[in-house]
């Protein structure tokens, strides 16, 4: 059964922390030492990359943030590790998260209002969205790296930007469709393809540049404008760096 804890009769705060004690089955509302102990873990539990982040969609009245740390008996145990849940998903945005998750982290929002939050109603949500959701970045996914994006993810942020190489559109974009906040999106970017999304995008447009100068008619302003550079000296500029010689040379060159 589920235990409940003397620590949970409080008022709650706008942003709680809630420890889940896997081995007792239990669950505690953590005051700890204010929002500074509660920043203090949750960079600690970033640093370890052991949270993952879920941006629920925003509700007026409502930017609450829930900090879910699971807890065993040693750290290294299975199913470790933190969820966040943040609201600064828009309104009307596409969840892509199982509709569950959302369901029950309400669940969760709407107990910890209470003014004494039933400790056994949060063990039992929080160890059910502990089933559905990997508690650290990319344990769900056998072949992901560690603290990387888990396939699916991986997959729709390259597809997203692929969509979108003669636009421009901010990293957060890409970000809210893995369903990430962009702290964590950029860093577990860099982990699983091994440079920044600002840096992957950027090669990527000069790739398709490349495929494009080697059609004769295409002007340098038309490329430069497909491949999401406003100008043509600013393509120019980074064709060159990336490259090493400017697009027309490079053009001559491979004829």
């Amino acid at each position: 059964m589920y235990r409940a804890e003397a620590a949970c009769i409080a008022t709650t705060p706008r942003t709680a922390t809630v420890i889940v004690d896997l081995a007792q089955r239990s669950a505690a509302l953590d005051r700890g030492d204010g929002p500074r102990g509660r920043h203090s873990l949750l960079h600690e539990l970033r640093q370890r990359d052991e949270v993952i982040e879920i941006l629920l969609e925003a509700v007026d009245g409502l930017e609450d943030e829930l900090l879910l740390v699971y807890r065993a008996n040693r750290m290294a145990d299975e199913g470790t590790g933190a969820i966040l849940f943040r609201r600064q998903r828009p309104a009307g945005a596409e969840a892509v998260h199982p509709p569950a998750v959302h369901t029950l982290a309400q669940v969760l929002f709407d107990s910890l209002r209470a003014e004494a939050p039933n400790a056994p109603l949060l063990a039992h949500v929080a160890l059910a969205l502990r089933a559905i959701l990997p508690c650290t970045p990319g344990r769900d996914d056998p072949g992901a790296p560690r603290g990387g994006l888990a396939g699916w993810q991986e997959r729709r942020a390259i597809a997203y930007m692929e969509e979108r190489l003669d636009q421009s559109f901010p990293v957060c974009d890409v970000a809210e469709a893995c369903g990430l906040s962009v702290n964590h999106f950029s860093r577990a970017f860099r982990r699983s393809i091994g440079k920044p999304p600002h840096r992957w995008l950027l090669d990527r447009r000069i790739e398709r540049a490349q495929d494009m100068l080697r059609i004769n008619h295409l002007s340098l302003a038309d490329i430069a404008l497909a491949c999401g550079f406003a100008e043509q000296s600013h393509f120019t500029r980074v064709f060159t760096r990336t490259v090493g010689m400017p697009p027309g040379a490079w053009r001559r060159s491979a004829d």
